[in-house]
């Protein structure tokens, strides 16, 4: 809970706060003078909400001068009547003292007024930050969504393509399955060859102009960690990869389809597309290339594609049963030199 200053309006105060509630008053400017809230400065209206903005605010403020600016808007409430915009001014520069006085006297101010005429509050510490350009850019930041994860996004596109789509017989499966792309040529030959087992490692990217998957790269022999010398960081990607590792005195080959998209250096846009696609290129490689995946993995970050990584993910058993330890005591410095022996005295015979 804030601290309340316990300053107050004045009686004069409070009659021009009921006299502004008639609408002929466009500007009012309200300080702190002897431990009490007074009016400094006043302007009747004259044109629209803009042109008074610009001409009556600059004249009326001190650069290191605190202040509260009550500005009447053109909008109408049809319970509380005209609305009003609270300005707070507590420039940088000012006084320590006035500063804290002036903030702790807000919730004392907007109550002496009235809380349901006050539809807008802005706080300002500069000059620049005075002007119908900064209240616009006010308005537009509250009318803007609230900030968003990658996942919340997708998920977003998701729904809104779910709810403007034509649920048919024959569009029943589309929306289902999002966006599907055709493969290019080079997809699907590499594919086959993927699945001959000529080649280990397939990348796959989305063409969004052509509307069409295309073939990045393969590769015959890749490691995890050449792969992620071949991923762009600023753009998604589809992987088909055979990973072959000794388990249990026996080599293994298991199928993984990874889904890398970076988190902050490609855009919202691309993300999504590769979301919304990404049903529809597993689906077409397991069911029309006949290649069943043993994992499918998400990756926001490049450099969690290791060996050890996609080993846990087919062996967690494995890693629980070793009992490996994440950090492993490191071994002394080999320039130690050798240990000395140290007498000890805890012997009461000697």
């Amino acid at each position: 809970m804030s601290h309340q200053s316990g300053i107050t309006a004045t009686e004069s105060l409070r009659e021009k706060f009921a006299e502004m509630k008639d609408g002929h008053i466009r500007v009012v400017v309200v300080v702190i003078e002897n431990e009490s809230l007074v009016e400094k400065a006043e302007h009747n209206a004259e044109r629209t909400f803009n042109e008074d903005f610009d001409k009556m605010i600059p004249p009326l403020i001190h650069k290191t001068q605190p202040a509260y600016y009550f500005v009447r808007l053109d909008t109408i409430s049809e319970i509380s009547g005209h609305n009003w915009l609270l300005i707070v001014y507590i420039p940088e520069d000012a006084k320590v003292r006035e500063r804290m006085l002036y903030a702790s006297t807000v919730a004392t101010l907007k109550r002496e007024f009235g809380l349901t005429y006050i539809t807008q509050e802005i706080r300002a510490s500069s000059m620049n930050e005075m002007t119908i350009h900064s209240f616009h850019q006010h308005i537009r930041s509250q009318a803007a969504p609230p900030p968003r994860t990658m996942r919340e996004e997708e998920m977003l596109e998701i729904q809104q393509r779910e709810v403007s789509a034509d649920i048919s017989i024959d569009s029943r499966h589309q929306t289902l399955q999002g966006l599907t792309f055709p493969f290019d040529e080079n997809v699907v030959e590499a594919l086959h060859l993927f699945k001959k087992q000529n080649v280990d490692y397939v990348q796959l990217e989305i063409d969004h102009e052509q509307e069409r998957i295309l073939l990045a790269h393969s590769e015959s022999h890749a490691t995890p960690e050449n792969i992620q010398k071949c991923l762009p960081n600023n753009a998604g990607r589809y992987h088909i990869y055979r990973f072959k590792h000794d388990f249990r005195d026996e080599t293994l080959s298991s199928l993984f389809f990874l889904y890398s998209v970076p988190g902050h250096g490609s855009k919202i846009k691309q993300r999504m597309l590769y979301a919304s696609c990404k049903e529809s290129v597993i689906d077409t490689i397991e069911k029309k290339f006949g290649i069943s995946f043993d994992r499918k993995l998400e990756l926001c970050d490049i450099s969690d594609l290791t060996h050890d990584y996609l080993f846990q993910q087919l062996h967690p058993e494995s890693i629980a049963s070793t009992g490996k330890t994440a950090f492993a005591k490191p071994k002394a410095p080999s320039s130690r030199g050798p240990r000395r022996l140290v007498k000890s005295n805890e012997n009461p015979d000697e």
